[in-house]
């Protein structure tokens, strides 16, 4: 029997059709057969290794200039509690441990030293219900250290504020200008104190790449009166605010002398603090003897020129606390909680946060010298101090004197014979000192080893900005 063809055009095509999407859904099928057990290979794995560490995030510069500065470590899973005996720093250094989910953090008591290399490990790390423990490792690496030097001009030329790296030669000019008086960083800009004459300007100058942005114009404030003199500048830690004492010379004659503040949130207008230790705009300030910011707040601790203490909120937002009396302030200790002041009974260390005192110690050869200068605040017990012994001459033969607790030791720096020390300033971590001398034939500032004084670098110049932590105003004698 014939077979009649299929009409032209006209296939069988149903069974084609369906291929494809066969072979699509084998395809899904299998990979999603692959990632399960991929997945359930990377579980197994996980379970038989423990946690991975995944990533470390650090500030390098942080962690030399202020205490309970963070190392965050985050692992590839969630954890278990991790307890803080299980957390070593190589080199030793005093620090807390906090946990939660996948990351640990690692906070640092006081500030580390400069460019020093530093590994923390954390053992016995578990997953949530996991077996399997690791142990995570890494090191990190702080900052260096560098500082800013006033470099006044020769013969009437324009005075330099230059940047100092400790590990480098050599010095880079940050900004220049005549008749610098004082100087501060503040975040990304310097303020800039400048005149003669009893007639002062403040600039905020901006910086680009650690120098002064020629893109960016200067800012000049507007001072309370036409003519006046500005000094003890102090920034706050954060840049929020600086502050700096002021008088009023417009009729010839200081008036209206005392304590000022710029909100940089604000109209970066100089508001008076008044007497009741509030910022108030027109009113005749506080007076003030000594004053600085209190570290790492917008607190500032004023001795007035009546020797009484007040911790000033210079943003307004609290009240002044009054502390006493005191006829000296030196400093402040690391965390920026105690301050070393002066009584009329002997020195001794004010808790900000109490009012309490506690004695200074102050063994033999710390203070049997007819010259006893400025304590610098290393630690809670440890300090450095210039005293001297008079010579037939007259004048001094100063030496630093370091003192450890009971113990005090002379610090081996060299002072010359014609040289005398202006000002002994420790570095935001305390490991190195800046020591500012003046001789016949011009400024010096060493920067030395608190610890040993082996000389780090030196600069000819009158100042570093590490002294602008220190309370200004008058010197003790």
């Amino acid at each position: 029997m014939p077979v009649t063809p299929a009409p032209t055009g006209s296939h069988d095509t149903g069974p084609l059709r369906r291929r494809p999407r066969d072979r699509f859904r084998r395809r899904l099928v299998a990979s999603i057969t692959v990632f399960v057990l991929v997945g359930a290979v990377a579980a197994v794995i996980g379970a038989q290794q423990g946690p991975r560490l995944r990533d470390v995030t650090y500030d390098a510069t942080g962690l030399v200039s202020r205490p309970a500065q963070r190392v965050i470590l985050t692992a590839n899973q969630a954890l278990q509690r991790v307890p803080a005996d299980a957390v070593t720093v190589s080199p030793s250094a005093p620090h807390t441990v906090t946990s939660s989910g996948n990351t640990i953090a690692v906070e640092f008591a006081g500030p580390l030293a400069y460019d020093r290399a530093y590994e923390i490990t954390v053992r016995d790390v578990r997953a949530p219900g996991q077996p399997a423990a690791s142990e995570l490792r890494t090191t990190i690496t702080t900052g260096s250290t560098d500082v800013l030097a006033l470099v006044p001009g020769a013969s009437g030329g324009k005075d330099r504020i230059v940047r100092r790296s400790l590990d480098a030669g050599g010095a880079t000019t940050v900004f220049e200008a005549t008749g610098i008086t004082e100087y501060a960083r503040l975040g990304r800009s310097l303020v800039v104190v400048r005149g003669a004459d009893g007639r002062s300007t403040v600039e905020i100058v901006p910086l680009a790449g650690g120098v002064q942005d020629d893109s960016t114009p200067v800012e000049r404030l507007t001072l309370p009166s036409a003519a006046g003199r500005v000094t003890a500048l102090h920034v706050a830690d954060d840049g929020a605010s600086f502050g700096f004492e002021y008088a009023d010379t417009s009729t010839g004659q200081s008036r209206n002398v005392g304590l000022y503040v710029v909100d940089m949130t604000g109209t970066h207008l100089p508001t008076a603090i008044a007497d009741d230790g509030k910022p108030t705009a027109g009113a005749e300030p506080m007076t003030v003897a000594q004053w600085a910011y209190v570290p790492r707040t917008e607190s500032a601790l004023v001795r007035t020129g009546s020797d009484d203490l007040v911790l000033v909120d210079m943003s307004g937002r609290n009240d002044p606390v009054r502390l006493g009396s005191a006829t000296y302030l030196h400093g402040f200790v690391g965390s920026g909680t105690t301050a070393v002041v002066e009584t009329g009974t002997g020195i001794v260390r004010l808790d900000l946060t109490d009012g309490q005192r506690t004695a200074l110690p102050a063994p033999e050869g710390s203070t049997d010298a007819p010259y006893l200068g400025r304590i610098a605040p290393l630690t809670g017990d440890t300090y450095v101090r210039v005293v001297g012994d008079v010579r037939t001459d007259g004048t001094l033969a100063q030496r630093i004197v370091r003192v450890d607790a009971s113990r005090a030791s002379r610090l081996p720096v060299t002072v010359p014979e014609d040289a005398s020390v202006t000002a002994v300033c420790p570095s935001p971590n305390s490991q190195f000192l800046a020591v500012t001398t003046r001789s016949a034939s011009g400024d010096l500032v060493s920067v030395v080893d608190a610890a040993s004084g082996a000389l780090e670098a030196s600069v000819q110049a009158s100042s570093v900005d590490w002294c602008g932590t220190l309370p200004s105003g008058d010197e003790i004698g």
